[in-house]
């Protein structure tokens, strides 16, 4: 999957810009705060529907301006494709491929693929599950659309059960009359989420021990693990036996919403006893991982952003993802220039207000 160009209008700090990039590796630099992560965040809409770095869709919108839309054209193994993105200050917003408009968000994500990792990432083992969750969901709705549709339809049935839970003092007659509606929603969409996470999460664990392998000289193993999956039934019994504690809680306070991925280094939790080198090698090998099984799943490799990481990373780990990515189209962001002579061919943008030019 090879992106070829991205269209701008009124995103971000960027007023109307068009980007055109190469198969292989592609070098945005410039200063803080002139449009790199902005170009970046545009890319990923159109993996994932939704920015990495806020769930408000309005700050898309230039300031000052009604309205935002974005273009992509991007090659799969079967044609070029075009996608469009359009916000509207009022909330509206819309979809459309090649032409074509798309209903819904379901069905706009899982057309194009990325995978993106920011300095945000490097803490994923550190940090608490739900990042974790976070790190799954974003990979599997852009694979699995049954997942997806598991996943939508589980956080509208856990919003409104909680609301219930929550207003259950004072209106118990409305949790009663609709408990068994909405816990029955949680345990059937949490039976294909829970079963899909942990098919995942075996595959990556596969895929990060390989890596990790080449990165250490196998000098240290890791071990990523999911609970064992649960069955619409077990759900089900689980709620029933907890009614009176998530009623006093007024919140739901068992399913796939809370779980997470137990990260181990040479068996030992690796959030406890992992060194800061050691998380940050797991974060690499996990979301190099992620592009490996996107290819194995679809037969071409996903679009690899990497937004700002390589100045949180030493030499050997910079050396090494770079390495890892060899073959595949890379779009990277930086501020220091000098990264562009460690990239011998490929594509170098200079960013500054918005604006993007080709200096090779």
């Amino acid at each position: 999957m090879i992106v070829q160009r991205i269209g701008f209008t009124n995103f971000r700090n960027i007023g109307n810009a068009v980007l055109e990039f190469c198969p292989g590796m592609n070098l945005l630099y410039g200063d803080n705060a002139q449009g790199k992560t902005n170009a970046i965040e545009g890319i990923y809409l159109f993996a994932r529907g939704r920015s990495h770095r806020t769930a408000h869709e309005k700050d898309y919108i230039k300031q000052g301006e009604e309205f935002s839309k974005l273009f992509l054209e991007y090659e799969d193994q079967r044609r070029t494709q075009r996608l469009e993105l359009g916000y509207l200050r009022g909330g509206r917003k819309f979809c459309r491929k090649n032409g074509v408009a798309v209903k819904k968000m379901s069905e706009f994500i899982g057309n194009f693929r990325a995978v993106i990792f920011c300095p945000e990432y490097l803490s994923i083992v550190r940090d608490g599950p739900s990042e974790r969750r976070a790190y799954m969901d974003g990979a599997l709705a852009q694979l699995d659309r049954e997942y997806l549709f598991a996943l939508q339809n589980y956080g509208a049935a856990l919003s409104q059960r909680n609301k219930l839970l929550a207003e259950s003092l004072f209106h118990p007659e409305a949790f009663e009359q609709t408990d068994e509606f909405w816990t029955e929603q949680l345990a059937q969409n949490g039976e294909i989420v829970s079963f899909k996470r942990a098919e995942y999460v075996e595959k990556i664990d596969r895929e990060v021990g390989k890596i990790f392998k080449d990165m250490t000289g196998g000098a240290e193993e890791p071990k990523l693990v999911y609970k064992k999956p649960m069955k619409k039934e077990e759900y089900l019994k689980l709620y029933e036996e907890n009614r009176q504690r998530e009623l006093k809680a007024g919140a739901t306070l068992f399913g796939t919403h809370k779980d997470d991925i137990e990260i181990f280094i040479n068996g030992r939790p690796a959030r406890v006893f992992a060194s800061q080198g050691q998380q940050r090698s797991l974060a690499v090998a996990m979301k190099l991982a992620e592009g490996q099984v996107s290819f194995e799943k679809t037969g071409e490799f996903p679009v690899f952003l990497l937004d700002d990481v390589l100045s949180e990373l030493d030499d050997r780990r910079k050396r090494f993802i770079l390495s890892g990515l060899s073959g595949r189209q890379v779009l990277i962001s930086c501020c220091d220039r000098d990264n562009a002579e460690k990239i011998p061919e490929g594509r170098v943008i200079m960013v500054e207000k918005g604006q993007y030019t080709r200096i090779r």
